[in-house]
């Protein structure tokens, strides 16, 4: 039913498992439809309550997979997997039931950008967060709208320009970062306790929560960030960092 994504139920949880493991969990247009499905999925079924998605391996997602982008035929196909890549976060902002991102390794680029879609995160302290975007041609189109609120402006600026990493702990400090584990088995535990808990309250009380931390962050900003994304996505200077990311060199830009 599934390639790249694993979907299990546990006391309540149901975890989306992204298992793209040889390609770092680049999300590409397969991998991120079926993501979609799970959470249709999962939303679905009687049984679960709270949804958590992980990753398998060291990392818990590359991205976006800028090979794809590099065989695309025309700028409107290049685009297409930003657009994919927008939808994914949209739709998690509008899951109705208690959404945990559990960071199972590194987060860099589209990967980073799913922690600001997630109500709770979790992480392994060894995580770090890279907004590696700017490098490839594209914008971040979630940490500038939600970011300065959280990070304050200029670090925001400094994340989303820079390569600049963000440890899981310095992200724990500030409270992006919910919780900390110190490795994958412990990880788990800790996003099932954190489930249980939910579930303990009231579930109206819980959707009235949810409704309000959506709103929180659906701003007309928001959107004017993801229809950005699909614009640069078009643009010479992506198609060029995605040529020499196949290439394995620095991509080169005019100022």
């Amino acid at each position: 039913m599934y390639r790249f994504v694993g979907v299990e139920v546990s006391d309540g949880v149901g975890w989306v498992v992204l298992r793209r493991v040889e390609r770092l969990n680049a999300l590409n247009s397969e991998f991120l439809e079926e993501v979609l499905r799970a959470l249709d999925e999962l939303e679905g079924r009687g049984d679960v309550r709270v949804i958590a998605i992980t990753g398998e391996g060291r990392v818990f997602s590359a991205g976006a997979d800028l090979s794809e982008v590099a065989s695309a035929g025309s700028p409107e196909e290049a685009g297409r997997l930003f657009a994919s890549i927008a939808r994914l976060a949209r739709r998690m902002l509008y899951v109705d039931k208690p959404l945990i991102l559990a960071l199972n390794g590194d987060a860099y680029g589209g990967g980073a950008e799913l922690i600001w879609a997630a109500d709770i995160v979790v992480s392994v302290e060894s995580a770090k967060l890279v907004w590696a975007e700017a490098r490839w041609g594209y914008n971040t189109p979630i940490l500038p709208v939600v970011g300065p609120s959280v990070l304050g402006p200029s670090r925001t600026a400094m994340l989303a320009m820079t390569l600049e990493p963000l440890t899981a702990k310095e992200a724990h400090h500030i409270g992006l970062i919910a919780r900390l584990a110190p490795d994958q088995k412990a990880l788990r535990e800790e996003v099932q306790r954190i489930a249980k808990s939910i579930m303990e309250n009231s579930p109206q009380a819980i959707k009235s929560i949810k409704r309000l931390l959506r709103l929180a962050k659906l701003t007309p900003l928001l959107e004017l960030g993801f229809s950005e994304l699909e614009r640069l996505a078009r643009g010479s200077e992506a198609r060029e960092a995605a040529r020499a990311f196949v290439e394995k060199r620095r991509p080169e830009y005019k100022w």
